[in-house]
């Protein structure tokens, strides 16, 4: 992956993270469902990977990433070079009042949100797209349950024993729930492509449109 050569220079641990990250996240797939040109916003955005590969694989969008967490924005932010085209920033969903995006990506975030604010989580990315901008939400899904279990001890040790991410109670949904849900907050034409196949985690891309 091209942007994983703008983390050269950074702590071997911001290296290894996104190169982990780059090899066990099938990014490709949703980067390929994102608009020619306009405004992503990259939510959740850790060292600023999907956003990085979103600004240089596509020169017509504006990119801004948001993360909770201070450091890994820094990191990120060590990444843009001069770049005018893309951001990052140190702050939560709710504080973002730009006007409203093409496009919202959330990769791998909404586990760690408490399954009762997943309706306001999600209510949120709807009301900073604008009219006809797509949801790419990235999410694991629970089967097979193999992967799942495999993957919920993974995350269990990346989040709790080691602190790599933040985060507490983990919350997962099948594809059907998930579906359900995105269709109950008022999204439209919502899709689901399973996107595990190579890979030992049970990844599940969601698009989703505000009308």
């Amino acid at each position: 992956m091209k942007a994983l050569g703008l983390y050269r220079g950074l702590p071997a641990q911001v290296r290894f993270h996104t190169r982990m990250r780059a090899f066990t996240c099938p990014m490709d797939p949703v980067l390929e469902r994102l608009p020619a040109s306009g405004r992503l916003l990259d939510v959740g955005c850790g060292h600023g990977l999907y956003a990085n590969a979103a600004a240089l694989r596509t020169p017509g969008l504006d990119v801004l990433g948001i993360d909770p967490s201070p450091d890994k924005v820094r990191w990120a932010q060590a990444t843009v070079a001069g770049r005018p085209r893309i951001r990052f920033r140190a702050e939560r969903l709710e504080d973002v009042v730009e006007d409203p995006f093409d496009a919202v990506a959330v990769l791998d975030v909404l586990y760690l949100v408490p399954r009762g604010e997943w309706a306001a989580f999600l209510g949120g990315c709807r009301e900073r797209l604008r009219p006809g901008g797509r949801l790419l939400l990235k999410e694991v899904g629970v089967r097979p349950r193999w992967k799942f279990r495999k993957c919920a001890l993974q995350e269990a040790v990346s989040v709790r024993l080691l602190g790599i991410t933040l985060g507490g109670a983990f919350a997962f949904a099948g594809k059907e729930e998930m579906a359900a849900l995105l269709r109950d907050l008022g999204f439209s034409g919502v899709g689901v492509t399973d996107l595990g196949r190579g890979y030992s985690t049970p990844h599940v891309l969601y698009e989703a449109a505000r009308p």
